[in-house]
């Protein structure tokens, strides 16, 4: 059994740390528990990864583990491979990969707790010293005499001595004061209450129980597991005290039992008719259950145009996986889409479903993921970060809308769900599933033209319906007819009416919350931006207040110029705030909602807003891009499309990519049922290739248009990137930083012996040069397919590291879906 282990711990170091096993846990001690362990001052919940080399630890005295927190693994050894194979692609701390696998709040932590000794106490109570002390050690019992007790940076903080830490440990070892470590619980885990059951027991025992006694009993034995004592109480009208005189007889066991926090997206749904298939489906789900059969790591990109029945297509194959003993994982991007698909899911595997997003309560998400770890569920529903769910037996993972910027963490560690999905696939010789309207370039070039993914189409909709008309308004000339700035053109009003009148259901997307997107003065020109990023603030009339969007900064709504005290401030730009009153005054009978990231903060209200549009209760949708994807409403027959071309104007070069990818999108979701659909797109450039492909729905017409574009530019799938970022709150010190940085990979590239070498760009400022108070410079590193990237990183991060030159504020993406 080891003496030494690797564990990855939660902090933001690249790297494993070395620990030395007690005797005591050698014999259970194994990869994927989770530990106890010193880090510093404190004592920090640390992940198993496996055993160091002994030449790599050599004759350092190493730092014992300090407890083990589970008898078992809490997670699989594959499961662990991935966590090291993402902190290795995507150049992240390990300790950060595997917090990401856990459930929130179920860490433990702790920490050194520094006191008086009941001898230092006693004489500095009766106004004496220790002999012998100096001016910094008597100065730091004085901030204990003051409070106690203090954590070791707390006593730091408030002694300002220097070198206190080095002062401290001296007061410890001479035992003028003492360290004790104080726990921290995890703010979550399981829920119990008081639980009945019946036990076994000689019927002769039952004919001396009181009347009342006898109809507790008669009552419980229909449940062969134990039941909530309190609610069994109330449904069969007895009391506790004649539970407790059942429990003196020996008949029933009173003791805690577990409550499962479910939530109500898997409240059971009846069955659905079932669908028969179309050929083109029948055809597709026979040669992925091939695929699946054949037991051999593969993946494939079905694009379907929407309303094809894609879902149906999902579910055929999912079912397939559970026969052949497996399971599967259902991956969405956005948290909207979970509510209504959940729903489905549940009613074709009932009892065999988990959820997991980060709209569920703490509770919720813990025991969904304790229920998947134990083999409770064998099919797991979720958005990106369900990627990691402890499922055991993974034969198919399906990736809805997977063209989607969603599956891409914004933060440490910045990995892609679908590049995780295939590494898990890997290893569990499954399908991997990829499936859009819209497929992302780089996914359509693997599947069609470089062959590394099996390509599947379907090309019509359901029952041969066909495709919503799309019409392009120029605002333009709407602009030029009625003399001013229209929000609602003719064509989509007069449509909206219509649609109205008809008794159908229509969606209005205006892809930026709030009321007015920014604020000027008209008397002096000055724009109301935020102190902390080089954005404009956005007017929010609900909380008459103006929102940064980034950083979340709010103020009060201004009556007068922060720059010249004028009074005259020009409300700027329209958000779905705005929209929804508009249409409100435009359609005064209609029933309508809102859905954004503002309405979406209050719990349960996605889910509220999307049932009541699913059951006809409201006529009207307004909202951002979560009303784009996936959603299946048959009776919308109209979409309109607000400031359709908004997306264009960012600085990236997945603009036109991105706006496309939206219209068709949103415009799929019209016509979906009996009744044909029309959408409606308002653009000031209506002849931008991307909304000429999209009025035509011609999704491998934009294909060409900007692959050519990217293999020009040398831009995915042509090349690589990485994009390296520094954030500073000085502005010169990220200059500085970036400039190394940069000379140090230029060096490295320009002694590489042979082969293709990379380029790199930079550094210049990021497009947002200041967001949350860092000023911001940006590094590009455009690499060649299979150049290996991490290595000249680790390479650029040693040699910093050498030199004494900090990275702290270093941020490092590889496959950046933005470059903002």
């Amino acid at each position: 059994m080891p003496d030494l282990v690797e564990i990855a711990v939660p902090v933001a170091v690249r790297k494993t740390f070395s620990y030395s096993v007690p005797a005591a846990f050698r014999e259970r001690i194994r990869v994927g528990m989770r530990v106890l362990v010193p880090f510093g001052s404190k004592l920090l919940t640390g992940y198993v990864v496996g055993a160091p080399r002994k030449e790599d630890v050599g004759h350092i005295k190493l730092k014992p583990v300090q407890e083990l927190l589970e008898p078992e693994p809490a997670i699989t050894e594959s499961l662990v491979e991935t966590a090291l194979w993402v902190a290795r692609y995507y150049f992240a701390p390990p300790g950060e990969v595997f917090r990401a696998l856990f459930p929130a709040g179920t860490q433990v932590s702790g920490a050194r707790k520094v006191s008086l000794t009941q001898r230092t106490a006693n004489l500095l109570a009766g106004g004496l010293r220790p002999a012998e002390l100096n001016a910094r050690e008597n100065a730091i019992l004085d901030v204990l005499v003051q409070q106690q007790p203090l954590t070791v940076r707390e006593l730091i903080s408030r002694s300002s001595v220097r070198g206190a830490e080095a002062w401290i440990e001296a007061l410890i070892a001479a035992g003028w004061i003492r360290a004790d470590m104080h726990m921290d619980q995890p703010r979550v885990k399981l829920k119990e209450r008081l639980g009945i059951r019946l036990l076994p027991g000689d019927r002769e025992s039952f004919e001396s129980l009181t009347q009342a006694q006898a109809r507790l009993v008669s009552a419980l034995e229909p449940f062969k597991e134990p039941v909530l004592l309190q609610d069994f109480l109330s449904f069969s009208k007895s009391t506790y005290s004649v539970a407790k005189a059942l429990q003196k007889k020996g008949l029933v066991e009173i003791a805690p039992a577990q409550i499962q926090r479910t939530p109500v997206e898997l409240a059971e749904s009846e069955a659905r008719d079932t669908i028969v298939l179309t050929v083109s489906q029948r055809e597709m789900v026979m040669r992925i259950t091939d695929m699946i059969r054949t037991r051999e790591a593969s993946r494939c990109l079905i694009h379907g145009v929407t309303g094809s029945g894609k879902t149906e297509v999902y579910l055929r194959l999912i079912e397939e996986t559970l026969e052949q003993g497996g399971t599967a994982m259902f991956l969405v991007p956005e948290i909207g889409l979970t509510p209504l698909l959940s729903r489905i899911v549940v009613s074709r595997f009932p009892g065999q479903v988990s959820l997991l997003h980060s709209g569920l309560s703490a509770g919720e998400r813990f025991d969904q993921w304790n229920r998947i770890r134990e083999g409770g569920a064998r099919v797991v529903v979720g958005t990106r970060s369900a990627v990691f769910a402890p499922l055991k037996e993974l034969r198919l993972v399906v990736i809805d809308e997977e063209q989607d910027a969603s599956y891409k963490q914004d933060e440490s560690p910045r990995y892609h769900a679908r590049e995780v999905a295939w590494h898990r696939i890997r290893q569990s010789k499954g399908v991997l599933i990829m499936g859009s309207a819209t497929p992302s370039i780089e996914t359509f070039h693997e599947s069609s033209q470089s062959g590394s993914a099996a390509f599947f189409n379907l090309p019509e909709r359901i029952e041969s319906r066909p495709m919503p008309k799309v019409r392009v308004v120029d605002m333009g000339q709407e602009f030029r007819k009625h003399g001013k700035y229209t929000i609602i053109s003719e064509a989509l009003e007069e449509e909206l009416k219509r649609c109205m009148a008809r008794g159908e259901q229509g969606i209005v997307l205006l892809n930026r919350r709030g009321y007015s997107r920014t604020l000027l003065c008209r008397s002096c020109g000055h724009v109301f931006v935020c102190s902390d990023c080089s954005v404009s603030m956005t007017y929010h009339q609900e909380t008459n207040s103006i929102v940064c969007h980034y950083c979340g900064l709010e103020k009060p709504a201004p009556s007068a110029c922060s720059n010249c005290g004028g009074p005259y401030i020009h409300y700027a730009g329209v958000g779905t705030e705005q929209l929804e009153s508009i249409l409100r005054t435009l359609l005064p009978d209609a029933r309508i909602a809102r859905l954004d990231r503002d309405t979406a903060r209050r719990r349960g209200a996605i889910r509220k807003t999307l049932f009541s549009f699913a059951e006809r209760k409201l006529d009207l949708l307004v909202g951002t891009q979560m009303l784009a994807k996936g959603h299946d409403f048959p009776d919308v027959t109209l979409v309109g499309v607000v400031s359709a071309d908004s997306g264009l104007s960012f600085p990236d070069f997945r603009s036109a990519e991105r706006t496309f990818q939206l219209l068709i999108q949103v415009a799929g979701r019209a016509g979906r049922g009996a009744a044909p659909g029309r959408v409606v797109l308002q653009s000031f450039y209506p002849d931008h290739y991307a909304l000429k492909y999209s009025q035509g729905q011609d999704y491998e017409g934009f294909y060409q248009k900007e692959i050519d574009y990217r293999r020009l530019m040398g831009y995915p799938p042509f090349r690589n990137l990485v994009q390296i970022l520094v954030a500073d709150k000085d502005s010169a010190r990220a200059s500085r930083t970036a400039d190394r940085i940069a000379d140090v990979l230029k060096r490295q590239v320009r002694t590489k012996a042979s082969g293709p070498r990379p380029v790199i760009l930079g550094p210049a400022s990021a497009p947002i040069e200041k967001l949350r108070g860092n000023y911001r410079m940006q590094i590009l590193v455009k690499s060649p397919p299979g150049f290996d990237a991490t290595t000249l990183l680790q390479d650029c991060f040693a040699h910093l590291s050498r030199h004494k030159i900090s990275t702290a504020n270093v941020h490092v993406d590889v496959d950046p879906l933005s470059l903002l």
